[in-house]
């Protein structure tokens, strides 16, 4: 039998023992404009092009390139939008966007100028320049919401390429201090809100406060703080620390670095009530980390980092209960981080920063069916399918 012919039933078999043949199958990857492309940000700087390859039908990377990024490790939360922009919320003070078109090399993205911009989110007196940026951007692409988390700000920063404030910070939102704030330092701040999610409608934003023990909700219509929910952690004399926030618009999941998620009840954010904290004994896993929504809206993928004795897991909760009914299991040594859906909902995509790869999940199954390698041992972070 041919190589050409024997492909095809190589990638069936790796696809359902979770392998990866890689550039082995030599498959042609189909980047064609209406197929998914998944860029994945490694925190030296680099960034990967992962595309569906023909005639396997696995995932395998395209190309990398050194994006000149500091540690791009959270890619905003964000929708696909009416432009060709993505956002990288980074640790230098800043907010990268960068035009990216399927049909292109990531390579011409990087070498030309006017396809990316820097914004400058930390331009506040007596504070220092740098700091750690978390973005989301609204459906309609046009603004990106950003929680500059050591200046205490959320910032609403023009997305719209064709508008003349283009990559201009629009509105600054003190966030208000809570009766648990933090103390800042001459390096922090005191609320530390450290993450960014936009609703569905566009209407609201929600994150949560690393130094206030809070999640603050924002009416983006009116720019107005709407209301700001304090959290009281499991154990009486701890802190919750809340740092990591996702929203379907009726509920928020907030990871907390006291281990737990809570569950809040954002349908009327300004009067926004949790109603439940889910632990290890519900079914989460060590060290929570992001969760995402499934796009059929039945389900959330509970990411969690694990530890050097625990593996990571994606938990699966199952939105009508609020109940964890099962746990996938990734490659060994993952450590995961992040992940994001293919635009038809089949797949998800998790980093696996310790094993140098990146899962990819049957959504619908709710398993692992591949593991791409990243040759050269890169360290993952950040997913974001476009």
């Amino acid at each position: 039998m041919n190589r050409s012919a024997f492909s095809p039933m190589l990638g069936v078999l790796a696809t359902a023992l979770g392998l990866s043949f890689g550039s082995a199958l030599a498959d042609v990857p189909d980047n064609t404009s209406n197929k998914d492309s998944i860029l994945v940000t490694h925190d030296n700087g680099e960034m990967s092009l992962i595309q569906r390859a023909s005639p396997s039908g696995l995932y395998v990377e395209v190309e990398r390139v050194a994006a000149g990024l500091i540690q791009p490790q959270w890619p905003a939360n964000q929708y696909v939008g009416s432009t060709h922009w993505w956002w990288v919320g980074q640790t230098n003070g800043t907010v990268r966007g960068m035009e990216f078109r399927r049909e292109d090399p990531l390579q011409a993205m990087v070498d030309n100028p006017d396809r990316s911009i820097t914004v400058d989110t930390y331009i506040t007196p007596g504070r220092p320049n740098v700091g750690s940026n978390f973005a989301g951007v609204t459906p309609n692409g046009k603004t990106l919401w950003n929680s500059a988390r050591e200046v205490d700000e959320i910032q609403e920063i023009d997305a719209d390429p064709n508008s003349p404030t283009f990559g201009q910070i629009l509105t600054r939102i003190n966030v208000p201090y809570s009766s648990k704030v933090g103390t800042p330092t001459a390096a922090i701040g005191a609320m530390r809100p450290c993450d960014m999610s936009v609703s569905p409608d566009g209407k609201f934003l929600f994150e949560p406060d690393l130094g206030g023990e809070t999640v603050t909700a924002v009416d983006i219509r009116t720019k107005q703080v709407a209301h700001q929910l304090l959290l009281n952690p499991l154990v009486a004399g701890t802190r919750v620390r809340p740092f990591m926030l996702t929203t379907n618009g009726k509920i928020a999941l907030v990871e907390n670095l006291e281990g737990t998620y809570a569950v809040i009840d954002v349908s009327n954010p300004y009067n926004m009530v949790e109603i439940k904290r889910l632990t290890q004994a519900d079914g989460v896993g060590v060290s929570p980390q992001t969760s995402e929504f499934t796009p059929d809206g039945k389900y959330a993928f509970l990411i969690a980092n694990g530890s050097p004795t625990v593996p990571g897991v994606v938990s699966v909760l199952d939105l009508a209960t609020l109940t964890i009914n099962k746990k996938i299991e990734l490659p060994a040594s993952c450590r995961p981080h992040a992940g994001d859906f293919s635009r038809d909902g089949r797949h998800f995509f998790v980093n696996c920063s310790n094993a140098q790869s990146l899962a990819v999940i049957d959504a619908k199954a709710q398993m692992l069916v591949q593991n791409v390698p990243f040759a050269d041992s890169p360290t993952p972070r950040g997913v974001l399918v476009r």
